[in-house]
Formats: C-alpha cells, sequence, structure tokens
C-alpha cells in the first residue's frame, strides 16, 4: 500500500497543477470580452492619429524637369 502512495500523490500533485494552470490561462468566453477583444484590435489596426500624414500630394512624385 504504502508504494501506491508514493505513485498516487505526485500523480494527484501535477493532476492538481495543470487543472491550476488550465483556469488560470483559458480564454474569456463572455459576450463583452469577445467586443474588447475586437476593440483593441481595431485600436491596433487603426493609424495613429497624432503621427504626420504620409500621403504625397498628386503630381509631385515626379521629378522636376529643368
Amino acid at each position: 500500500m504504502s508504494v501506491y502512495v508514493y505513485l498516487v500523490v505526485p500523480v494527484l500533485v501535477v493532476a492538481a497543477w495543470c487543472v491550476y494552470l488550465w483556469l488560470r490561462q483559458r480564454q474569456p468566453t463572455s459576450l463583452e470580452s469577445g467586443i474588447e477583444d475586437f476593440q483593441r484590435e481595431m485600436r491596433a489596426l487603426a493609424p495613429d492619429p497624432d503621427a504626420p500624414s504620409a500621403r504625397r500630394r498628386p503630381g509631385r512624385d515626379r521629378p522636376v524637369e529643368r
């Protein structure tokens, strides 16, 4: 019986640790969390409002003829 204790106790400890890590790392599944994720991605893709515009003016990309 004591041999089984040496096998069962570590297995239970590892199983409990795995459940703890799984619960801690799982992704939220609520509707609000999905909306927040989408808004965060949209902010990441949006251009920075403080950055200068990188647009070129039409007709300015040709060299000046002299």
